[in-house]
């Protein structure tokens, strides 16, 4: 016990030193920005030789870190043109690097740049500081797009059609982004007002910079500056995106025959309708919703709550960010997760800008639940679930807003309805409050039951450049039922307490080192179930160095948790961490030591786990990349030290990609527990977002035993042996047509 107080004293001194802590910052010279008109189209291509980038750079300054510390200039160059003509936006960065030889680059597919040097832009482009659109570039031209709201955060999902360009020079790279308008939200006219901002990665340092610096009080939206455009034209916007699927799937029936294969041809078409520059209608009927990416495997065994599997799916893909509450502190993990809408037969979506009103709807049908059941007839057999979901927010200035969240769920007399509101309101210069009010109501004829529940999600934060900090709370009604969410528990209230203060360290006898957090985290849970409380206090640090150095140790001090009439103490220590070794070696590693509960309504009881993680990515050429992962959980009873399992799961990926648009892609996957071995194959052609051709075979292999008298597979520990289960092959092709 007096351990458990000394190291409290210490991390909250630590905490207190650190919100005092006061560093000069270098000053930039920020100013409003005025766009280049031109009349002719710059070529694409990295090379900055067209005439209008001869013009003096719209942004010649300092960017100032953001990561892994605040406040420190970027120790390389960076200048940034912006020029633009009534349809189109352009960019042209000039990023110098004094070691030209150390700049980290690959040819990826999209959104898998992130772990070499790059530069962005972050845009604004209604001036609401709503949302922004990011666009991201490695020094070869390969894309990467975000898009960012104040209730969701960055979002990989959309992939919008803009082009760019990139090239090595001899003091760094140099690139061009041209970014149509058809492919953004914008208000047209006249002199046209947007905010922008722009960030630069440098791999091998582990640093980030931006201009104008990001304050962590004020937060990135309100950080961006205003960039004037003296005409930007009206955009309607008129697409269609037809598409064809051909699958075929085989099934080992016996040790040497195969079924016959099911080969379906599948064929959908979606389309947007631009009503105005600022508003979308989007539609889908008979969706190819076929995955191109697998689930990767995660660990099932002993799990207390669901997995949670993202979204895969194109059209809902783009959805999702537009739906989600702010301030859901820990339970709520999202207020739509659209992987609810199983197997969709047709959706529409509507959204749009109205001055400081934003609005989002999203319809669909769903199949899935009036499906035939093997085992017991289906209550809603040959009945469609209807999903109707709106999202409105008003802007209260800056990034703060008021919104309103509708999801309900009909199916047959059945219904789930749920009415939200949030808020972000921001007021001094460090203090954030977030906010949210959810009511249920929820009509069961199969129980014949109607009942409601509500929630409640609170969340203050204050955050400087040397310390963060929040408090949050929730409460969640027994009855509390939202069928379009995921989330973990009912009946429960909780509160938690995170101070993080940031030390950033100069030192010639430690150069390699960056940055230390000191982290004190600690929770408290009521289960109104039980009448039980769960208790959680953490301390630990985060350490940042040269070489993109992430690392993290941490000690739970006490974690109690409450389980079937029974407090167990699960605490542990856990820690790991990754490091760019090598320009083409990227090396990770995680090590978890805790006493967790074997979950079990009949007998639970308390165990020692130990989970250990490696993981490595070796690129030996820019083209070219191997990603290397193994999870290992090894579960033992603690009163009896009885072996109760061990979990092993190993993945590899390989990838080829001569150019930004052919790729191929081997993907190997073992779970121990279920004892098969995945494979998958992929060969993907793209030019613009929407226009590919995919080709895939998929292939699982299964440990089992075949039983020739009965002629059935079964579960035999003396016989079984690994049987090629089961085998896929499918072709997609879809086709960007943009008016």
């Amino acid at each position: 016990m007096e351990t458990n107080r000394k190291a409290i004293l210490v991390l909250l001194l630590l905490a207190g030193l650190g919100a005092l802590l006061i560093s000069e910052t270098p000053v930039q010279t920020v100013k409003k920005l005025h766009s280049i008109k031109v009349s002719i189209s710059p070529k694409i291509d990295g090379s900055l030789d067209e005439e209008v980038w001869q013009e003096p750079p719209t942004v010649d300054d300092i960017f100032i870190t953001y990561n892994p510390s605040d406040g420190e200039v970027l120790p390389q160059k960076t200048r940034v043109w912006v020029a633009h003509d009534e349809d189109n936006l352009y960019f042209a960065v000039h990023c110098h690097d004094t070691e030209p030889d150390r700049i980290k680059t690959s040819v990826t597919k999209r959104d898998n740049m992130f772990s070499d040097d790059w530069f962005g832009i972050a845009l604004d482009a209604l001036g609401s500081r709503q949302c922004l659109y990011e666009f991201f570039v490695n020094p070869s031209g390969i894309q990467g797009d975000l898009y960012n709201t104040p209730a969701s955060g960055e979002n990989s999902a959309p992939d919008w059609v803009w082009y760019s360009g990139g090239t090595l020079v001899e003091d760094g790279y140099t690139l061009e982004i041209h970014v149509p308008l058809k492919s953004i939200r914008f208000k047209h006219g006249e002199n046209v007002g947007m905010n922008i901002l722009f960030w630069r990665r440098i791999n091998r340092l582990g640093m980030s910079g931006a201009w104008p610096q990001i304050d962590p009080g004020s937060g990135l939206y309100n950080s961006a500056t205003e960039v004037k455009f003296d005409r930007l034209s009206r955009q309607l916007l008129l697409e269609f995106l037809p598409s064809v699927t051909y699958g075929n799937i085989w099934d080992r029936q016996t040790p040497d025959a195969w079924s016959e294969g099911d080969g379906q041809v599948e064929a959908g078409i979606s389309g947007k309708v631009g009503i105005t520059s600022a508003s979308t209608a989007e539609f889908t009927v008979n969706p190819d919703f076929s995955q191109v990416e697998s689930d990767t495997f995660q660990i099932t065994r002993n799990r207390r709550y669901p997995i949670f599997y993202s979204e895969k799916r194109p059209f809902f893909m783009e959805a999702g960010d537009q739906f989600d509450l702010v301030g859901s502190v820990n339970n709520l993990w999202t207020a739509v997760h659209t992987r609810k809408i199983v197997d969709p037969v047709w959706g529409t979506r509507l959204t749009g800008d109205l001055q400081k009103f934003s609005f989002a709807g999203l319809v669909a049908a769903d199949r899935w639940p009036g499906r035939a059941l093997e085992e017991e007839n289906n209550f809603y057999r040959d009945q469609k679930a209807h999903y109707m979901i709106g999202r409105g927010k008003y802007g209260l200035g800056g990034d703060n807003y008021l919104g309103f969240l509708y999801s309900g769920k009909e199916l047959g007399d059945y219904h789930n309805r749920v009415l939200a509101l949030d808020s972000i309101l921001r007021f001094g210069k460090a203090h954030r409050l977030k906010a949210n009010i959810i009511t249920t109501t929820t009509q069961d004829p199969q129980t014949d039951e109607s009942y409601g529940g509500n929630a409640y999600n609170a969340q203050y934060i204050y955050s400087t450049q040397s310390f963060f900090g929040s408090i949050g709370l929730e409460k969640y009604d027994r009855d509390f039922q939202m069928d379009t969410a995921f989330y973990q528990r009912t009946g429960i209230f909780y509160t938690d307490l995170w101070l993080v203060p940031t030390f950033t360290i100069k030192s010639d006898r430690l150069p390699w080192l960056k940055s230390i957090q000191p982290v004190f985290a600690t929770s408290y849970t009521h289960d109104y179930h039980t009448g039980m409380n769960d208790r959680y206090l953490n301390i630990g640090a985060n350490i940042n160095t040269l070489l993109n150095g992430q690392f993290t140790v941490a000690w739970d001090i006490i974690r109690d948790e409450s389980w079937e009439g029974t407090t167990y103490d699960t605490g542990g220590f856990w820690g790991g961490g990754s490091i760019q070794a090598l320009k083409w070696l990227n090396l990770g590693f995680s090590y978890t030591f805790d006493t967790p509960i074997y979950y079990n309504e009949q007998d639970s009881f308390g165990g020692r786990r130990r989970l250990l993680e490696p993981a490595l990515t070796f690129q030996p050429m820019k083209t070219l990349s191997l990603r290397l992962s193994y999870q290992y959980t090894d579960f033992d009873r603690r009163d009896s030290g009885e072996d109760v399992y061990d979990y092993h799961i190993f993945y590899s990926r390989g990838t080829y990609q001569p150019n930004r648009h052919l790729f191929f892609r081997a993907l190997l996957q073992y779970d121990s527990d279920l004892d098969v071995i995945m494979g998958d194959l992929l060969a993907s052609y793209e030019l613009v977002p929407g226009t590919v051709l995919h080709v895939g075979y998929g292939s699982l292999h299964e440990n089992i035993a075949w039983d020739a008298v009965n002629r059935r597979w079964f579960n035999d520990l003396q016989m079984r042996e690994f049987y090629h289960k089961s085998q896929s092959f499918f072709v997609k092709c879809s086709y960007r047509l943009q008016f």
